[in-house]
């Protein structure tokens, strides 16, 4: 009997490493779910940001502002710090006529008529970090997910017009009217 006194210490210490390790990894792919969801809703409130906006430079600066979670300009309520370290540069803004296929050149001049050959209006994250995975923090286990693409295409609504006699001018995005 007295050669195992220590024997419920070691026997203890063995599980609770793999105990512990398991438990990380169930956090960590909690994490990382966390984070893709984040990324794909950024790409949704980006789009529906773009979907209400005029299509112009200031426009597409506001989408990627919103699509990281950025101050937008004149509404300092909202100023926080970027997603994840994203910047503007890594969201890309795009319109679409209504075949998906054929890009609309923007930004768009405010004199443009091309508002009406607008359909569809799509933000991606173009890359996430430098190898584009998300890393997960397991205890002696390194593992990286390549993230898929991420990219949301919604429906062009208003795009800042104010009615459908008065295309261009009087636009609204995001808390700003021009």
């Amino acid at each position: 009997m007295k050669t195992q006194k220590g024997a419920a210490m070691v026997e203890f210490a063995m599980i609770a490493l793999l105990f512990f390790a398991l438990l990380f990894g169930i956090i960590e792919f909690g994490r990382a779910f966390f984070v893709y969801n984040t990324l794909v809703e950024a790409t949704r409130r980006g789009a529906r940001v773009a979907a209400v906006c005029p299509a112009s430079a200031d426009a597409i600066t506001m989408v990627q502002q919103a699509t990281i979670f950025d101050s937008a300009p004149g509404n300092p309520l909202t100023q926080t710090t970027g997603l994840l370290g994203l910047n503007t540069t890594d969201v890309s803004v795009t319109y679409w006529k209504s075949d998906i296929v054929t890009q609309v050149a923007t930004p768009l001049a405010a004199s443009s008529t091309n508002y009406d050959t607008i359909a569809f209006v799509r933000v991606q994250i173009l890359s996430l970090n430098s190898n584009n995975n998300i890393n997960l923090l397991i205890p002696g286990v390194s593992i990286a997910f390549p993230v898929p693409p991420i990219v949301t295409t919604l429906p062009s609504e208003s795009l800042g017009r104010v009615s459908s006699q008065n295309p261009v001018t009087q636009r609204c995005c995001y808390g700003v009217c021009t």
